[in-house]
């Protein structure tokens, strides 16, 4: 089969390095909405396409678009021969964007949300923000162009995500606390600057502030002019023929130095910077603090009940395992109860009475959009109601008598506050907002009809806003350049704090109503938020883990940049007064700016479109790449061209990939091809594929059974949401199948045991399948996920039609549940059941097999797997009938997060787990169950992540006995698999 390497490299080449490319709306959220009707309006440099409803944004997106394009194509000295896509979606309440290398380049935004003005600051709206951003990205993609295109990147082109983000934020927006302080900060002085090393949830965020810091650096030692002759620099490849970016060469050509020094040069002056600053500020060390044990490792909401018994706890668990979890814990005895999970969003609301707590949760609403909706939950964690329905909520507070619930609801773009009466669900708008406002928390006052909330208004001001609802007027509190959020009311409502971000990082403060002067309660190096305000009167001021007397305010800062801690400090404490400063050498590169800058804030200027009209998805079809190799197969006599193409449409309703090889000995019976088309324009996903190729290699017998396969496959993929919860996922789908089999070399496979040799043929096929599961993110899931459930019916038949040569039906059904045990220990139960009336080839046989199946994960797309029959451990032949029932049960143990084992930079074993295992199968025909054969197996498994290059693998070593000789040397046998944790 050697004639087949140059296809099959050009696959490993292809598939890392375009699925990583391969975004759209729709493959980020998983919905397809058919029910948008997209329009396109067009400027001087730019395609801008939105939804008809949406047709106001384009006169916003403008200006933005076209004096980004000005700046950037002066400062980068890039011009763009084609229009510039860009797709602009309210869809889902995501705050994110990317871009897209393909053809000129595209980028795809989602806008009007609320939640953008909480993860942000400053004066800038979220259009200016991230349009200027995703552009610049463009603008870096269209500087380090060649003619190679994305195949520069296998060439020894590079341009560092790091550097690609730092670009982007320097171009595009300022050094403030979101956007990089806080994060550099926290890291440089836990001289943890590595944002690879798997140690913090924030690592991401990290890559983003030093990347900024890194290019805000290089601007100030170097220049701007540097830095865009960088950028433009190229490296000849393939003995001159081509060229590349290269970010490491081009950085010792246009500077002088390499990359590293640089690098260590900018880590010892941010060593320099911090330090100086920490030097002159406040400490946990110097605070008189009362520490709060709370589960998880990063703090997002903390809440006293109304008689401070306990505390709603909202955290993030761990890097390791990214998941928000709402706890209550009971300060008299310690007892924590897990309420509820999700994406949770601070903060949480306990009801007056302390048996509820309200939330806003991340959720699927009308056409699976993804929003945030209101939730209720009892404090022991039953009862879990939804009570709204696609509001794009934020922000739930109780009202003092406990029968009306106040909440932030978004619409078009605007944030208001609402009241739900609790009685009948009945909600009521109560401010008229208007234009671009958001709105990032609410309190209601203990007492009175009076509501704190922290509001970002149209002209970026961002403020504390007492709201009385019985006159309906507002009164201002805060400065709007200081960045005031999270207002809590003191428990008399005669006071209030809040957190500002004035300090590059947060700190607690504390207005008083009756004085209108505002106190500083810290001055942390780190910062300090505040969650709530608890009383002096709390029948627990006295126990073990928090014994301040007095009033305090609960807060939380970062530890590390791996660990929040929750704290009370007193409530009257005030800051002492200084004014840190930072000799101008090692603090200029936070000031530094682009030789020419984007206002802050443009206004929309409708005589910028110059044309309106319909999307047309078709035309938008883009190349995403293609290559051609040729090969030479001296043992199959044969030489040709191996290739492969790809091209999408850039929201995802049309995606074409093909790969083959031409024979130029045999075009006619050597030549290969497979080619699928991807259809996303109706709610499920529907695919069609052609094939004309060899696949489905599997072991057969004791060798390996490849066969040539011509026909195709008409697929569709609907998710549907039944029984939204966190984490669960539930999924139908179709596959029609006509197929022409011939299996290689059929005369190998003989003396097979119970096995048939292999059999050609035609067969028609129907596969209906229901899926429903539930998978918390974790990052050693592949080897060793530690919570999940699993529920998969699959029903196959095949008919003799259209010439097949098959008639049978087949009915399986398979289940998997994982139950905690000590620490990350897991128990883990799957059983599956099959049945089979007709008859099917050979080698499609209902059964156990010799051998086990082989699952590979490949990156962006669906798992491949060879072969599908189950095997128990432990015995080594094959059992065929037409019903089959297998179970298995593990006790997984981690061993090891990383076996710390690299070759070349490419193979490496990581995350290893150490399982006893038991495995038991019976096999029979009919409806005789008596006369069927069993089997069981026992032993140890060692699983293992392995990594290849982009891929990840899950493999593993064990060995086995029959159960009927444990306790024996018999029959132990030593195997080896490659198969995920899970099985579907």
């Amino acid at each position: 089969m050697a004639h087949r390497v140059a296809l099959c490299i050009l696959l490993l080449l292809s598939v890392p390095m375009l699925s990583a490319q391969a975004q759209s709306f729709s493959t980020v959220t998983g919905r397809n909405h058919p029910e948008i009707d997209w329009r396109t309006a067009t400027t001087e440099h730019f395609e801008i396409v939105h939804p008809a409803r949406l047709d106001d944004i384009a006169a916003a997106a403008a200006p933005i678009a076209e004096t980004t394009y000005d700046t950037l194509s002066a400062t980068l000295d890039v011009t763009f021969d084609e229009r510039i896509r860009v797709y602009l979606s309210d869809q889902d309440a995501i705050v994110n964007g990317f871009a897209v290398p393909f053809g000129t380049g595209y980028t795809d935004i989602w806008v009007k949300t609320n939640d953008w003005a909480r993860a942000f600051t400053g004066a800038s709206s979220w259009l200016r923000l991230v349009l200027a951003h995703e552009l610049t990205h463009l603008f870096h993609y269209e500087a380090v162009r060649t003619d190679l295109g994305l195949w520069a990147l296998a060439l020894g082109g590079s341009f560092p995500r790091v550097w690609t983000e730092g670009l982007a934020q320097y171009q595009a927006e300022t050094w403030n606390a979101q956007r990089g302080e806080r994060w550099l900060r926290a890291a440089v002085l836990d001289d943890a600057l590595s944002y690879e090393d798997g140690r913090s949830l924030w690592n991401g965020t990290l890559l983003y502030a030093s990347g900024h810091s890194q290019v805000r650096y290089f601007a100030q030692q170097h220049g701007d002019s540097t830095l865009t002759d960088l950028l433009h620099h190229k490296t000849d490849v393939l003995f001159g023929l081509a060229e590349v970016h290269d970010f490491e060469a081009a950085f010792r050509e246009t500077v002088g130095s390499s990359y590293e020094t640089f690098y260590e040069q900018w880590r010892r002056d941010m060593n320099v910077y911090y330090n100086t600053l920490a030097g002159q500020l406040e400490t946990l060390d110097s605070l008189r603090t009362d520490t709060l044990a709370v589960p998880g490792q990063y703090v997002e909401a903390l809440a006293y009940s109304p008689d401070t018994s306990r505390i709603a706890a909202l955290t993030q668990l761990s890097p390791e395992r990214p998941v928000r979890r709402l706890h209550v814990i009971d300060r008299s005895s310690g007892k924590v109860t897990v309420v509820a999970e999700g994406a949770i969003e601070p903060s949480v609301a306990w009801s007056p009475d302390g048996t509820r707590i309200a939330f806003s949760r991340q959720t699927r609403a009308a056409h699976g959009s993804l929003v945030d909706d209101l939730f209720v939950v009892g404090a022991d964690g039953d009862n879990e109601r939804r009570l709204t329905h696609g509001r794009r909520t934020s922000a739930p507070t109780y009202g003092p008598d406990g029968e009306r619930l106040a909440f932030v609801a978004t619409a078009d773009g605007t944030a208001n506050v609402h009241l739900m009466t609790m009685e009948t669900g009945e909600t009521m708008r109560v401010t008229d907002y208007e234009g671009d406002l958001q709105i990032t928390g609410l309190q209601w006052h203990p007492s009175q009809d009076t509501l704190a909330l922290a509001r970002v208004d149209a002209k970026g001001g961002r403020q504390l806003v007492l709201y009385d609802l019985g006159t309906e007027t507002s009164t201002l509190l805060t400065d709007p350049d200081s960045d005031d959020r999270r207002p809590v009311w003191r428990p008399d409502g005669s006071q209030l704090a809040y957190t500002s971000l004035r300090d590059g990082v947060p700190n607690a403060f504390v207005y008083d109503l009756s004085t209108h002067t505002h106190r500083r309660a810290t001055r942390l190096v780190r910062g300090a938020t505040v969650h709530d305000w608890v009383p002096a009167d709390s029948s627990f001021e006295t126990d073990a883990t928090d014994s301040t007397p007095g009033e305090a305010l609960v807060t939380s800062t970062a530890l590390t940049k791996a660990r929040d801690g929750a704290f009370r400090i007193p409530a009257d404490r005030t800051a002492r007064a200084v004014e840190p400063s930072v000799p101008g050498p090692y603090a200029a590169w936070t000031t530094t700016e682009p030789p020419r800058t984007l206002p802050r804030r443009i206004a929309p200027d409708p005589s910028l479109i110059e044309t309106r009209g319909d999307y047309d998805a078709l035309d938008n079809v883009t190349h995403r790449a293609s290559l051609a190799l040729p090969y030479y197969a001296p043992s199959a006599d044969d030489y040709g061209l191996a290739g492969v193409t790809s091209w999408t449409e850039p929201l995802g309703t049309h995606t074409l990939n093909a790969g083959g090889r031409l024979s130029f000995t045999e075009p006619g019976t050597k030549s290969e091809v497979v080619a699928s088309y991807l259809n996303r324009q109706l709610d499920p996903t529907i695919e069609l594929a052609v094939f004309s190729a060899s696949s489905s290699a599997r072991i057969y017998g004791r060798d390996l059974l490849v066969e040539d396969r011509t026909g195709g496959d008409l697929a569709a993929r609907w998710p549907l949401d039944w029984r939204v919860r966190p984490y669960v996922s539930t999924t139908v789908s179709a596959r029609l199948r006509y197929a022409d089999l011939d299996p290689l070399d059929r005369g190998d496979f003989t003396s097979l045991g119970p096995l048939s040799p292999p059999q050609a043929g035609q067969q028609a096929s129907l596969r209906l399948q229901f899926t429903r599961r539930k998978r918390p993110p974790y990052r050693h899931a592949l080897v060793h996920p530690v919570d999940g459930w699993g529920l998969r019916l699959r029903a196959t038949g095949a008919a003799e039609v259209l010439g097949g040569d098959t008639s049978f039906l087949r009915g399986d059904v398979a289940g998997y549940h994982l139950l905690p045990s000590v620490g990350t220990h897991q128990l883990y139960l799957y059983g599956r059941l099959q049945a089979q009336t007709g008859s099917s080839f050979p080698q499609d046989y209902v059964g156990l097999s010799r051998y086990d199946a082989i699952d590979l994960p490949l990156p962006g797309a669906v798992p491949l797997s060879l072969g599908d029959a189950e095997r128990v451990r432990g015995h080594r032949q094959y059992v065929l009938g037409n019903r089959v029932a297998f179970g298995r049960v593990e006790y997984r143990m981690p061993l090891a997060s990383s076996l710390r084992t690299e070759v070349l930079g490419l193979i490496g074993l990581g995350h290893t787990t150490l399982s006893a295992f038991v495995d038991g199968g019976m096999v029979w025909s009919g409806r005789d169950v008596g006369g069927g054969v069993r089997q069981m197996g026992t032993g140890l498994e060692l699983k293992n992540a392995l990594r290849l290059g982009g891929f990840k693998v899950g493999h593993a070593l064990g060995l086995a006995q029959p159960t009927t000789v444990l306790g024996t040397r018999e029959d132990v046998r030593v195997y080896y698999r490659v198969q995920t944790a899970l099985p579907f």
